[in-house]
């Protein structure tokens, strides 16, 4: 008997099926994924020269239907505490989500972040998460794959792009970079079916320059004189509160994600 007759086999040369996906929002990109879009359950590794750049253009579509969809449940997303970007509300007004909707976890290294990862995957008012994360190990990864198909939560995982050619038990790994004239480009690094050699450039609602970008460190001739002043003695009953909220005030209601600019030092 042709085993390719039997139910249930795939062939390589063509596109899996998986039994649930959800819609991107991006029309080209649906029609290369199997399923027509995101794995109901399962990894996803998105790519970047820098994480946290390009990701919420590609996701803000799937995260306005998915919390639409299932308005009890919570999104969750997973940087580690030292990185640069914080959660801004009013960016997350303009991606159609509102804060009581986000659960933003900032663990202190990356092994706690898979920990954290991996018990989000466990629970029910989970509907999906994103990680942001630059040094995944593998034995997290596996881990992290099986959780999130067994549980049925599309999982993202921002990696940077040097990880490229490492292995990922991920069955879906997307390169993202910007594009002419404000689009998405996106590469198929890898699907479960032929090879998709073609990068394409996906029309995003949301402008490139809404998500996080890189701030330079002032130099010292942009700066204003400083007055000089006498060091004065620390005053030990004014201290800095140890906590700080993982929503920013709205300073900068353009970007999803801030990032804190150095204060500058006088010379």
């Amino acid at each position: 008997m042709d085993p390719a007759a039997l139910p249930g086999v795939w062939r390589a040369d063509a596109c899996a099926e998986p039994a649930d996906a959800w819609p991107t929002g991006h029309a080209a990109l649906d029609a290369q994924l199997p399923g027509g879009g995101w794995p109901a359950g399962g990894l996803v590794e998105l790519l970047c020269a820098q994480p946290g750049l390009y990701e919420g253009a590609l996701l803000a579509p799937h995260w306005a239907h998915i919390t639409q969809a299932q308005p009890a449940g919570r999104l969750a997303w997973v940087m580690l505490g030292h990185s640069p970007w914080r959660v801004h509300a009013p960016g997350l007004a303009r991606l159609g989500l509102q804060a009581q909707q986000l659960l933003c976890l900032q663990p202190a290294t990356e092994a706690d972040a898979a920990w954290a990862v991996e018990q989000m995957l466990h629970s029910s008012g989970i509907t999906g998460i994103w990680w942001l994360t630059r040094h995944a190990q593998s034995q997290h990864l596996r881990r992290l794959q099986w959780a999130a198909q067994s549980r049925g939560i599309p999982l993202f995982a921002s990696r940077p792009l040097s990880s490229r050619a490492d292995p990922s038990p991920a069955p879906l790994r997307l390169h993202l970079q910007a594009g002419p004239h404000q689009a998405l480009r996106v590469h198929i690094l890898k699907r479960q079916g032929p090879r998709h050699e073609q990068p394409m450039d996906l029309p995003c609602t949301i402008p490139l320059h809404l998500l996080p970008r890189s701030v330079p460190a002032p130099t010292l001739s942009h700066l204003p004189e400083m007055p000089r002043v006498s060091p004065q003695p620390p005053d030990q009953s004014i201290r800095e509160p140890a906590v700080q909220s993982n929503i920013n005030s709205p300073q900068q209601p353009n970007h999803v994600v801030d990032r804190p600019v150095p204060t500058p030092v006088a010379a």
